[in-house]
């Protein structure tokens, strides 16, 4: 499927449920959308899940933030190793970005390691690389 069908799917989703997530979703989904950048269909369906679990109570939102970034880790990973680095960056810094914001959220209400999780990525990143 194509990125502007995805992206435009999670806008949608973004206005079918509002919600304080939504609200953080939709305007970088927006910058991401003008500038054609990639997403996968996997990503893109757990943005998706992601806002209508967190707009129901079914889901924090530390953990949508959670489940964000391990997904982007992983497509960025794939998109480098592909040669696609302008993308790939993107999803980097997206996965840094909603592991950032899961840390800030989820230290208030669980019993985290904050450190040991961004450990557990740092070297996920470093050893997918070096392949």
């Amino acid at each position: 499927m194509n990125v502007k069908v995805l992206r435009e799917r999670i806008n949608a989703q973004c206005d079918a449920y509002p919600s304080a997530y939504a609200q953080l979703v939709k305007p970088i989904n927006d910058m991401l959308l003008e500038i054609d950048a990639a997403i996968t269909e996997e990503t893109a369906q757990k943005i998706v899940d992601n806002l209508q679990q967190f707009a129901e109570g079914a889901k924090y939102m530390p953990d949508c933030h959670l489940d964000e970034s391990d997904h982007f880790l992983a497509d960025g990973i794939e998109a480098l190793k592909k040669g696609h680095l302008a993308d790939g960056a993107l999803q980097i810094f997206g996965a840094g970005l909603n592991f950032a914001s899961f840390s800030a959220k989820a230290i208030n209400v669980k019993q985290i390691n904050p450190y040991e999780l961004l450990d557990e990525r740092f070297k996920q990143l470093k050893s997918h690389l070096q392949e």
